[in-house]
């Protein structure tokens, strides 16, 4: 059976001089792998048909009985050039979409998901070249994963953060029972809950933050990613630093 769909690569491998295996999120069959034969030569039809962080049409023939999917046609629908000339911008989108692939299960169809891919990669088009929308899309892409960070606490001096928790937790209580919690300047955690209702990464761009509390951040926020999320903390670490690279 040949099936239709649109398809957005999140990583490739090769497996012959010709040939390679793609691994897609799409809009209708959750994340799923294709073989392309033929993939890399030359008069290949599938040359500039898809990228990564680009959706393309994609029609296969449907194996799931019998092994990997086989690849028939594909076309370009939206390339998003702006990664092949930014690379601050096409940094984010390498985060993304290692969140993505990460946490998306293979045949897992969720509706929404490839949507809400291709809008996070839109706006990383347009600010994924500063380091605080890493920020905006992790608070956003723990809302859609239904582990909105937990913000809510009395007015204290010091807070303190735990990622097993899934947010702030009372310093007390923390102490008490041992648990890994990262401290949390009150001016971090009033940031941290405008930025979490923010519905566009412009609203973060604006507002002013001093480099001590955005240090704290990052580091909050690696360590959620890590334990929610099970991504290895080297990602999320690479990409910030390569952001704020000169």
């Amino acid at each position: 059976m040949i099936v239709k769909t649109s398809a957005i690569p999140l990583y490739w491998t090769d497996v012959s001089n010709t040939s390679r295996i793609v691994t897609w999120l799409t809009a209708h069959y959750g994340k799923l792998s294709t073989t392309i034969k033929g993939d890399q030569r030359k008069n290949s039809l599938f040359r500039g048909q898809y990228d990564l962080f680009s959706t393309s049409e994609l029609l296969f023939y449907d194996r799931t009985e019998r092994g990997t999917h086989i690849a028939k046609e594909c076309s370009m629908l939206h390339q998003r050039t702006v990664f092949r000339t930014d690379w601050r911008a096409c940094t984010s989108a390498g985060y993304i979409a290692a969140l993505f692939a990460r946490t998306t299960p293979r045949h897992g169809h969720e509706p929404g998901r490839f949507e809400f891919f291709e809008e996070m990669l839109g706006h990383a088009e347009e600010y994924g070249r500063h380091p605080a929308f890493l920020v905006w899309f992790d608070l956003k892409f723990a809302e859609f994963q239904g582990q909105l960070l937990q913000l809510n606490d009395t007015e204290r001096k010091v807070y303190r953060f735990s990622a097993e928790h899934g947010g702030v937790i009372q310093p007390d209580y923390a102490r008490s029972q041992r648990i890994a919690a990262a401290p949390l300047a009150p001016e971090s955690v009033a940031l941290l809950k405008a930025w979490q209702q923010a519905e566009t990464p412009e609203d973060v761009l604006a507002t002013g933050c001093h480099p001590a509390h955005m240090a704290q951040i990052e580091r909050v926020m690696e360590k959620f990613v890590t334990y929610q999320f099970d991504l290895p903390p080297h990602v999320r670490r690479t990409a910030v630093g390569t952001l704020r690279a000169a």
